[in-house]
């Protein structure tokens, strides 16, 4: 799907530069749409032709009434995806983007002389107007390589393109031939829930708003069904979902596998598909990262969002095509909605309710599996978990307590009551033994901040005033308890992924769907409390109640997950830097905006064995992004020439 379109406020518009499938044309301007495959999201445009005349393409179902303005749509459609209005009496055009941001959208405006906009970044760039005015952001380049920056969580609405923006998602976008305007449109009502007071009433809704969102993803016409399958609560609860309601289709599920013990979770995947029956593929990981990245800048048009190689993701997506499927359903952003009650442990040492503290641990106790600290955890009794979980909780909150000073420790020790303080000798071990573990942040400065972005580039384009977050003005008036539900949910780099899925789903002829990013369902667990997913300590217990008798219990019940600060996240990152070596070191336009003694520290951190791969997730995801980034600047050289002048 490409929807695309220029407004001249000072000459006769030009014509459109690419063939589409749908052309409206009008004295100021044109709207192009392609229908392209693999993609279909919902959208609608709404213009007025030269004549006069309403013209109006749409893949929205016909409702009892035509809505008289865009925002009368939205409130009774808030998961469009895109919309375009034309209002030919105020001459001002009106875009708006679903609140989860699954299709990018994108624009330009130069008050007084245009505004153009598209669904795709490159063709943007390609339109000869906003070709004029294209450079590098490099205040842009900071919050991608210093991953505690402000910005990093804030900004949703900046590009790597000076001049080109981001329509916000759950906001709609007015545009006249002076100024843009943004508004948000979303608004989330948990309160409409109140009615509900059991878990079992919670988890009744839950099931129901769950299996909808599933069957939204795909429309009854198509067949296979795809869905990746990693054996997480999340991917295994869409497919056991899919082979539910489409049952007389065929359901191929795909599932990458795991060179590391840490991160294997074939079995349980293996168990889904005995549950389900559904035509099963692995996916071996590739060993062409660098090949995948360069792919994935050139259709994204700006550096790659992930923490590691996008190789095993493209495999993914390209299995899925050659299979025939023409949606991939995935489990992204299950953990973040759903939630999982974890925060009411935060919350009463925070309150410092210790009684509350203690009891939450306990029942938590049974479900953590710390035996890659412990090497005989298995065999350990009860109490003695307890007091090792008792121990590793409150080393956590104290080294992370926004106060370190040595006094605001000692009060905070002396506050905790007799039986969970544990001995000063305790917290001198564990603060020697992580001074080693500190040479992976070596170059902190101020708090937390992580960076190897070079010190004249943070000087010239980091002093800045901190952007309205975007989680915060989405959120709007809930309570700032919901906050790091919307942060989670809502950050920027879950929205950039979103799109990335996107790009590659119009490449493939693959949509990838997101089945938990769902309004309804969203909503509904703001309202679900926090001790009911909590439930008798396991997490996410609301989820676990609504897959009774769909999700198989061996994966239902599960306490553990992978994870990829792992061998395998490992061995990602040093086969890309291996491969990649000649676009950091050959072009030394790299390090202009990156600090290259920096860069290679972190690769000398990767390559210390002595360090733990889960103390190492920051150092991947550096390397990375260092990479990606000097792919990038290379893609821009070659294929913008007023980018590659601005450079010079």
């Amino acid at each position: 799907m490409l929807i695309e379109g220029f407004f001249s406020y000072h000459t006769v518009a030009p014509q459109a530069c690419r063939q589409h499938d749908s052309f409206f044309l009008f004295n100021s301007g044109y709207i192009g749409v392609n229908k392209l495959a693999g993609n279909y999201p919902t959208y609608l445009v709404h213009t007025v032709d030269q004549n006069g005349d309403v013209q109006k393409l749409s893949n929205l179902r016909e409702g009892n009434a035509e809505p008289l303005h865009l925002t009368e749509l939205l409130s009774a459609t808030p998961d469009l995806h895109i919309g375009v209005w034309y209002d030919a009496d105020t001459r001002r055009l009106h875009l708006s983007r679903d609140v989860f941001g699954v299709v990018p959208f994108f624009y330009a405006h130069i008050p007084g002389k245009y505004f153009a906009f598209s669904t795709d970044i490159i063709s943007l760039t390609r339109m000869r107007e906003v070709a004029a005015e294209i450079s590098i952001n490099v205040g842009k380049i900071i919050p991608y390589c210093s991953p505690y920056h402000p910005d990093f969580v804030h900004d949703a609405s900046s590009t790597f393109f000076s001049s080109i923006q981001s329509v916000l998602p759950g906001h709609v976008l007015t545009v006249d031939a002076l100024e843009c305007t943004s508004r948000r449109y979303v608004t989330f009502r948990p309160e409409k829930w109140a009615h509900l007071k059991k878990s079992e009433e919670y988890a009744e809704v839950l099931r129901s708003k769950f299996i909808k969102a599933v069957g939204h993803c795909v429309p009854d016409t198509f067949e296979p069904v795809g869905a990746q399958l990693s054996g997480g609560l999340d991917s295994s609860s869409v497919s056991s979902v899919a082979k539910r309601l489409w049952d007389g289709k065929a359901l191929h599920t795909f599932h990458i596998v795991s060179q590391s013990g840490s991160s294997d979770e074939s079995n349980y995947a293996e168990a889904v598909v005995n549950s389900i029956g559904s035509i099963h593929h692995l996916v071996y990981p590739p060993s062409n990262d660098l090949e995948a990245l360069e792919l994935s800048t050139r259709l994204y048009g700006q550096p790659e969002a992930s923490f590691l190689s996008p190789a095993s993701n493209l495999a993914m997506i390209s299995s899925a095509a050659q299979h025939g499927c023409k949606v991939l359903l995935n489990g992204f952003g299950g953990d973040s909605v759903i939630g999982n009650g974890s925060e009411l442990v935060l919350e009463a040492f925070n309150k410092q309710d210790w009684k509350g503290y203690e009891d939450l641990l306990r029942m938590r106790v049974k479900y953590f599996a710390l035996a890659d600290q412990y090497s005989n955890w298995d065999s350990f009794p009860d109490t003695k978990k307890y007091e090792l979980v008792l121990q590793n909780s409150l080393y956590r909150r104290f080294s992370t307590s926004r106060d370190r000073s040595l006094g605001a420790l000692l009060r905070l020790y002396r506050s905790l009551p007799g039986n969970l303080r544990p001995s000063p000798a305790y917290f001198l071990n564990r603060y020697v033994k992580s001074l080693f573990s500190r040479t992976t942040q070596r170059y902190q400065t101020g708090s937390n901040q992580l960076s190897i972005v070079h010190p004249e580039i943070e000087v010239l384009y980091g002093q800045k005033d901190v952007p309205t977050s975007f989680p915060t003005a989405i959120r709007s008036d809930l309570p700032a308890s919901f906050q790091e539900l919307f942060q989670d949910v809502f950050h920027p780099h879950v929205i950039k992924t979103q799109e990335e899925y996107f790009m590659l789903g119009n490449h493939f002829g693959v949509s990838s769907r997101s089945p938990f990013m769902d309004y309804e369902l969203f909503e509904l667990n703001l309202a679900i409390p926090d001790i009911v997913k909590f439930g008798d300590g396991i997490g996410r217990a609301h989820m676990r109640n609504a897959m009774k008798g769909i999700l198989t219990d061996k994966v239902r019940l599960r306490h553990t997950k992978a994870t990829l600060s792992s061998s395998d996240g490992h061995d990602m990152t040093m086969r890309l830097y291996d491969q990649a070596k000649h676009y950091l070191f050959d072009n030394p336009e790299t390090w202009h905006y990156l600090d290259r003694q920096k860069f290679e520290e972190q690769v000398k951190i990767a390559l210390n064995l002595k360090i733990p791969y889960s103390h190492k997730t920051n150092v991947y995801l550096l390397i990375t992004r260092g990479i990606s980034f000097a792919i990038w600047l290379d893609w821009l050289k070659k294929h913008s020439k007023n980018a590659s002048s601005s450079l010079s």
